[in-house]
């Protein structure tokens, strides 16, 4: 898989790409990362699979943005189907890092 540069704007087929790369790296992770890391945000680069983990969305990307400038990555909230929501109870996946329903 090739990067996504900031030099261009990518096609939808490489950011769904670049997605389902991400998506392939996070799954073995979710179950520890949920239980260690729930509601923390981790930052992908698809390309070789290295990954941030921070409590905000800006300070896990800015972690990658160091090792790798000028490169797209790809953000999950641990234990979220969304990175952001607005208003209600959130986006999460009805889990809570305690195993208990949400």
């Amino acid at each position: 898989m090739e990067a996504l540069t900031t030099d261009r704007l990518p096609t939808r087929r490489e950011i769904d790409a670049y997605g389902e790369a991400a998506e392939r790296i996070y799954e073995p992770l979710r179950e520890k990362l949920e239980a260690e890391h729930w509601g923390k945000y981790i930052t992908i680069y698809p390309v070789n699979g290295d990954y941030a983990i921070a409590r905000t969305h800006r300070a896990a990307v800015k972690k990658m943005q160091k090792k790798y400038p000028d490169v797209a990555f790809f953000t999950i909230r641990i234990g979220y189907r969304a990175v952001f929501h607005f208003g209600g109870r959130g986006a999460s996946d009805g889990r809570r890092s305690n195993g208990r329903p949400a």
